[in-house]
C-alpha cells in the first residue's frame, strides 16, 4: 500500500518544498532553503480525453482537451509541480509591484 500523502493549501507549498517526511515526522530538508522562485519553470502538457463534465460522446468520437501543468525544478533533483501555486504568486507580485509604484508617486 502506498504511503499517506499529506494534504496542504496551495499557499503553503513554499513551506512545505523545505520538509520531508520520514517515520511519520517532519524534518527540515538538508541543505539551503529551496526557494521556488529561483528554480527554472517548466510546463507539461496532458491530455484528457472524453472529460466526464462534458458528457457521454457518440460512438467512436474522441475528445481531447489539453491540460497545463506547471514545474519547478531545483537543485538536488527537487521537482515540485507548481500548477495552482504560479497564479497565487503572479497574484502577489501584481500586488507588490503596484503598492511600489504607489509608494514612488508620494
Amino acid at each position: 500500500m502506498a504511503p499517506l500523502v499529506p494534504v496542504f493549501s496551495t499557499e503553503s507549498l513554499p513551506d512545505h518544498v523545505n520538509t520531508v517526511r520520514r517515520n511519520f515526522q517532519d524534518k527540515r530538508r538538508k541543505g539551503a532553503a529551496v526557494d521556488l522562485q529561483e528554480c527554472p519553470l517548466l510546463e507539461m502538457t496532458q491530455y484528457s480525453c472524453n472529460p466526464p463534465q462534458d458528457g457521454v460522446p457518440e460512438p467512436g468520437v474522441v475528445v481531447c482537451k489539453p491540460l497545463v501543468r506547471l514545474f519547478r525544478r531545483c537543485a538536488g533533483g527537487l521537482m515540485v509541480e507548481t500548477t495552482t501555486w504560479e497564479p497565487l504568486r503572479l497574484a502577489e507580485e501584481a500586488k507588490q509591484a503596484k503598492r511600489n509604484m504607489e509608494a514612488t508617486k508620494q
